[in-house]
């Protein structure tokens, strides 16, 4: 089977979405399928397209056997709405014109968000008379609605919502992270069977428990403090003024460091929080390698996150979900919803509401506190992570989703 995945983010960029998608093409080729990769530029996270791309409006490279296209499109690192839409239209544009000179495949598998990118690969799959799966990991434009940016009367947000459903209805399958997102797809669009829930996992050889963290320690100057960790991107979802003020009740113990590994939007407003001086055990390492993350995760004592309160982010998996918990880290969360269920179920943390941030405190110091509860935390962290979060089988089903819909043709 010849497939054609259009994402905005592959290698070399950093960030969940191009490890994800990257790990996924690089499996289904193991399995005998060929791959061709539409993808831009690398510009991620720093903003900027890669020093050694520049000038260029097309890159043609040959990764071990998988053909990757990677277009030009307009890189910003502006955290401003506007210039972000701005980037994403480029690339649909650059895209939809390299991609017609693409030979036919049998199915194409399409990063659905951002709105762009599902647009440029809808045309293309239209045009060449392919059938296409939509990979959603996050809602467009309900994005839109989360952040504040428009209202569900707004007209932008009615043109684009009736768009979107639109390549919905017309896919020939749909693939989805969360249970959520595949509810929320068939609230607009009604009852379907075309839609499959794939949890992306996580490789349980790479994030375990016991792995040697001593020269990550020294390189990053962190001592022998137990670290309560947030590893990821500094999105809009994520409430870190409410995270930095639950580290300041531990100013004065010294063998607990609060450690922010990371980059993105609300950078400014991480910066100006540290700038008042008053956070001595909070450190922020700006970006850690995808190769040393592993480490990152087994040197954290326990993880901790705080989404604000909005409807979509009850539906949401974070990928350091999949990562902590086969790492064995106890996760901490002030959020309701899914993940709140997911740490219920396996009994691999605690979650509290959203803004609670007293509850949030005590939660975190019940780890600290209480060594043998952070231990059984930790053991069924990992052991439902081997139940339900392989990512091998995600691959899998990945897979049949996609022969499925070729088959359709």
């Amino acid at each position: 089977m010849h497939i054609l995945l259009i994402t905005t983010y592959f290698e070399p960029d950093q960030g969940a979405a191009s490890i994800i998608l990257t790990r996924l093409a690089k499996k289904l080729q193991a399995r005998g399928h060929q791959l061709t990769v539409l993808t831009t530029l690398p510009h991620y996270p720093e903003g900027r397209i890669a020093e050694s791309y520049r000038g260029k409006l097309v890159v043609l490279e040959d990764r071990e056997g998988m053909r990757v296209i990677q277009t030009w499109l307009w890189a910003t690192a502006s955290p401003r709405i506007s210039r972000k839409l701005l980037s994403q239209v480029s690339f649909m544009l650059t895209a939809s014109l390299r991609g017609l000179r693409i030979p036919h495949t049998d199915v194409v598998l399409i990063e659905a968000q951002p709105i762009f990118t599902n647009l440029a690969g809808v045309f293309l799959s239209r045009v060449k008379r392919t059938p296409y799966v939509l990979d959603v990991s996050d809602l467009w434009p309900d994005h839109l609605l989360s952040v504040g940016v428009v209202t569900e009367k707004h007209p932008v947000y009615r043109i684009a919502r009736q768009m979107v459903d639109a390549t919905y209805r017309g896919a020939a399958g749909i693939t989805t992270l969360t249970p959520f997102l595949a509810q929320t797809i068939q609230r607009y669009i009604g009852p379907t069977d075309k839609i499959r829930v794939i949890y992306s996992g996580v490789d349980l050889t790479r994030f375990r428990p016991g792995l040697d963290t001593t020269a990550f320690r020294q390189k990053y100057d962190l001592g022998d403090a137990r670290l309560i960790t947030f590893i990821g991107t500094f999105g809009t979802a994520y409430d870190m003024e409410m995270m930095l003020e639950a580290a300041k009740p531990f100013v004065d113990r010294q063998d607990v460091r609060f450690v922010f590994m990371g980059r993105g939007s609300q950078n400014d407003v991480f910066q100006q929080r540290l700038a008042q001086g008053d956070l001595p055990n909070v450190r922020w390492i700006k970006w850690v390698d995808h190769a040393e993350i592993p480490c990152a995760w087994a040197a954290s004592y326990a993880t901790f996150w705080a989404l604000h309160k909005h409807d979509l982010h009850r539906g949401a998996i974070a990928t350091k979900l999949y990562e902590a918990m086969g790492s064995g880290v106890p996760v901490v969360v002030a959020l309701e919803g899914l993940v709140a269920d997911i740490l219920q179920q396996s009994g691999a943390g605690i979650a509290v509401p959203f803004s609670d941030r007293e509850g949030l405190v005590n939660a975190i110091r019940r780890l600290l506190d209480e060594p043998g509860l952070r231990e059984q935390y930790s053991r069924a962290a990992r052991a439902y992570a081997e139940q339900h979060f392989d990512y091998e089988k995600s691959v899998a089903a990945y897979e049949e989703v996609l022969m499925k819909a070729a088959h359709k043709s």
